[in-house]
């Protein structure tokens, strides 16, 4: 039996977590262009999908997430462990008064499970705010931390590596990183399960070091907490 990756698999996953991430109704050559995959293959993955409940065509024949995704969505919510075991927790550890962030890597972005801010309720944290590119995002700074020089540079511009290096090189070495953006606003991030996600708090303002080491003191707490619950 071969030891090769199933290519076809791999591309009709990635064809559909594109699908599923675009905010809009989405042709096919527009979605191969995202993909960088040839328009014919994509076309076909996509008609394969809309024939499992998948995918659908608006009137103008673009395609969207199809009702079957619904199914889907339930069925990963109930087989993640990370999601079912570290909900609970930042509902009931993590901090009221800050952006508190739970995150996750797909392909040089960060895909957010959980982001609370001040006076948001619980439902509208889960899985509701936007991905980002990792090299503006803490959490996709911490977790790309876990991979090798040789191995990421390539993937990334001159100027995405200079914003990303500095941070790789803090958690590797202090085992977080702490983000002070131009704007004045503070960020820090540490990852949690053996660097399957991370845990970030951000919207810190005017904070001092003393501040700031009490909030990290905080993230680390919380962060033994999930580890706890995720390695069990």
């Amino acid at each position: 039996m071969s030891s090769q990756p199933n290519q076809s698999l791999i591309d009709g996953i990635r064809c559909l977590q594109y699908l599923i991430s675009s905010k809009k109704a989405v042709g096919c050559r527009e979605l191969a262009r995202m993909m960088g995959m040839n328009v014919t293959r994509v076309n076909r993955l996509l008609m394969t999908m809309a024939s499992m409940g998948l995918a659908e065509q608006d009137t103008q024949r673009r395609y969207l997430p199809g009702p079957g995704i619904h199914a889907l969505a339930a069925q990963a919510i109930r087989g993640s462990s990370l999601f079912s075991r570290t909900l609970p927790l930042l509902e009931q550890h993590a901090p009221r008064d800050l952006i508190v962030a739970m995150g996750v890597l797909w392909e040089d972005k960060v895909i957010y499970i959980y982001h609370s801010e001040p006076g948001l309720q619980v439902s509208q944290a889960l899985a509701g705010f936007d991905t980002l590119p990792v090299w503006e995002s803490v959490i996709g700074m911490a977790l790309l931390a876990a991979e090798d020089d040789d191995a990421l540079r390539p993937r990334f511009t001159p100027e995405q590596w200079q914003q990303l290096y500095p941070h790789l090189t803090q958690k590797r070495k202090q085992g977080h990183v702490i983000w002070r953006h131009d704007d004045g606003e503070i960020s820090m991030a540490r990852t949690i399960g053996m660097n399957r996600a991370a845990i970030a708090f951000a919207g810190m303002y005017q904070y001092d070091d003393k501040a700031v080491a009490e909030r990290l003191g905080q993230l680390n707490t919380l962060c033994r907490c999930l580890n706890d619950a995720v390695v069990v």
